[in-house]
């Protein structure tokens, strides 16, 4: 069999990986620990609850290469590494992909972020959040009270994602009486959009499906836009039809908002279960001092937040913690990893709601900060509040192991499906 000149090439690279060039070796030339397998680009199901991979990059290779078929990808897992990265986005680039394919605030640099993000900050404010409480307090009592009288469920399926979807849908005033259409239409646009911007294997259905929810989207706002209705989604109607966003950059900036509301903030909400689970002596402790509910939001974020990787690309060559990184490189920043990192946060391995969690990146950083934080805090601590006002005890389901998601290079990571078992409390 002969070679090309492109496949000798490739061939010849992996035989010397960097070495001619003072390149670092790959992630899978790196001799990992027993029992954890190199750091993947994309995910085979080694890497779902990736924290013991993150310990062992922070302490021997903090600027990690690793290969995938279309280009080297770099990741950075130490704190000052990454809040530098987050905090240069004239070297570390978000418009990883040019043209941008959708309106998408993360794919996007100034001025076109600035722009965008513009149209959407003020309905994100905590006092402009602050007014949904209600309705998700509501919500959340009615999807717990199903759970506890079955005695437990699945935090992911029984309770995240109505509570989440239920909310964002309420923002944007997006009707979504069908949760499963939406998801479907929400897991796809994320499929659609990890292809287009990550690289990312697609599901092959995902373009028809996100054309399908841009439509409907579209057919919504010009609802809204009808009854001058005051919604986030009217909000960007209004916009669209004063010809202030284009009509694509419309019914995508509403997905946006629609998918990323509701995706991390899933994650999130399963993960407080889950430190409940871990920690159970909690439960009393929130009972007693309902305000400490706010620590444990912020010490969950820092500790198992949902974002894990923040695409750049590198504008210039830039050297980090002794490593070189060429220009036009992909680098995926890992706030998560960051979060741990116990040179920021002593003993940062360990859940503890009483440590300073100033400045942790689990709402991101800089010009990219997390739009809607204060949504995803509020719908977390009304959880966290809930869940030590009405149980005696949660714990994991012990026949049922945690699925988490998988088999992407994208932006989340978490539990997939998480079952618990509950009891009421008896006070």
């Amino acid at each position: 069999m002969s070679l090309t000149t492109t496949e000798r090439s490739a061939v010849q690279g992996l035989s010397r990986p960097g070495l001619d060039r003072g390149l670092p070796p790959y992630s899978h030339e790196l001799a990992w620990p027993e029992g954890l397998e190199p750091f993947k680009v994309v995910d085979d199901g080694s890497q779902g609850d990736p924290y013991a991979h993150y310990a062992w990059m922070r302490e021997n290779a903090p600027v990690l290469r690793a290969h995938s078929p279309v280009s080297d990808v770099w990741f950075l897992s130490r704190f000052d590494d990454v809040r530098k990265a987050m905090r240069a986005p004239k070297v570390f680039s978000s418009q990883v992909v040019d043209p941008v394919p959708l309106t998408f605030l993360t794919l996007f640099d100034a001025p076109n972020h600035t722009r965008l993000r513009q149209v959407v900050a003020q309905a994100f404010t905590p006092k402009a959040i602050a007014r949904f409480e209600d309705r998700i307090r509501d919500n959340a009592n009615l999807y717990l009270d199903r759970m506890i009288a079955r005695g437990g469920g699945d935090a992911v399926d029984d309770y995240a994602i109505p509570l989440s979807m239920s909310t964002i849908s309420a923002l944007l005033d997006v009707p979504a009486a069908d949760f499963e259409k939406m998801k479907f239409w929400s897991d796809e646009t994320f499929s659609y959009f990890g292809r287009l911007a990550r690289n990312a294997p697609g599901t092959g259905t995902d373009e028809q499906s996100t054309f399908e929810f841009f439509a409907y989207l579209q057919d919504t706002m010009e609802r809204l836009y009808a009854e001058a209705n005051e919604s986030v989604g009217g909000h960007i109607a209004r916009m669209w039809k004063e010809g202030l966003l284009s009509e694509k950059e419309a019914k995508e900036l509403c997905a946006f908002v629609f998918v990323a509301g509701h995706d991390t903030t899933t994650i999130l909400l399963a993960n407080a279960f889950r430190m409940y689970s871990e920690q159970p002596d909690l439960l009393a402790r929130i009972r007693q001092s309902p305000e400490d509910a706010n620590l444990f939001v912020e010490e969950l974020a820092r500790y198992r937040g949902t974002v894990q990787r923040v695409s750049r690309i590198t504008t210039e060559e830039v050297e980090v913690a002794g490593v070189t990184i060429p220009k036009g490189a992909i680098v995926r920043l890992l706030p998560a990893a960051a979060n741990r990192d116990s040179a920021k946060y002593p003993d940062g391995e360990q859940f503890d709601i009483d440590r300073d969690t100033s400045g942790h990146l689990g709402f991101g950083h800089g010009v990219h900060a997390c739009l809607g934080a204060p949504l995803a805090r509020l719908e977390t601590r009304v959880t966290v509040e809930l869940l030590a006002a009405r149980l005696g005890s949660l714990a994991l389901d012990p026949h049922q192991s945690i699925e988490y998601v998988r088999g992407n290079n994208l932006t989340n990571s978490g539990p997939e499906h998480l079952h618990v078992v509950l009891e009421k409390s008896n006070g």
